[in-house]
């Protein structure tokens, strides 16, 4: 879309009130506001769950700039694969940029360099064979990119928690929707793991210093 933000029904022009984040969509209820103009159809409960999200990240980063755009940028890859289950690369290659610079950042040794970096191609070769003997039902191929670059972000061993947080949540979630029973979601449903990889990938930052620690307690 070019140029100012607009209504996606009637192509009308959405005025400075009606882009309010997550206030705009409560006083609208929702819809293309008719008394401005507007057509009255319906707004994606996606818009005021995204700015929610986003408002929540900048709290809980307590605004950490860099961080607080890295995970911004994994949001919109997350998003992105949960509504039309594919992994956008532009998306994916902006976040790899933050995932590039905070290795960097991370290490001191050229051994670790290399270390993280071999780990973070395991990671992908797993997620690459997933995807290649299931013939994509398992697995997305481009889950497989996203695993690599969110290892490379996080390091090991937390990548490994973060593999670890994908499958758990994805299982718990699938487990619900099955028992939901609304007809719409079967065994055989596809669902993307995009946004699982992605809060596995969050909590396994966040929580970093608890899980190393028992990472050091198991294995040391």
């Amino acid at each position: 879309m070019v140029g100012r933000s607009r209504c996606f029904s009637c192509g009308k022009n959405l005025s400075w009130f009606e882009l309010i984040p997550i206030l705009s969509f409560i006083i609208q209820r929702g819809r293309c506001s008719p008394p401005a103009g507007g057509c009255g159809s319906k707004i994606s409960w996606q818009y005021p769950i995204v700015e929610l999200i986003t408002a929540l990240l900048a709290a809980v980063l307590n605004f950490q700039w860099f961080y607080f755009a890295a995970f911004c940028a994994l949001l919109l890859v997350a998003v992105y694969d949960f509504r039309h289950k594919i992994i956008d690369k532009h998306f994916l290659y902006i976040f790899a940029g933050f995932a590039i610079a905070n290795l960097i950042y991370r290490n001191i040794e050229i051994s670790k360099y290399l270390y993280d970096f071999l780990h973070a191609a395991v990671i992908f070769a797993f997620f690459y064979l997933l995807w290649r003997v299931s013939s994509g039902k398992w697995m997305g191929r481009g889950d497989s990119d996203l695993a690599f670059f969110l290892a490379l972000f996080l390091g090991h061993p937390l990548s490994l928690f973060m593999v670890l947080f994908s499958f758990w949540f994805g299982a718990i979630v699938g487990i619900l929707l099955l028992l939901k029973k609304s007809g719409r979601f079967t065994i055989k449903s596809e669902v993307p793991f995009g946004p699982f990889l992605a809060f596995g990938a969050f909590v396994s930052w966040y929580f970093k210093d608890f899980l190393l620690m028992i990472y050091e307690f198991l294995y040391f």
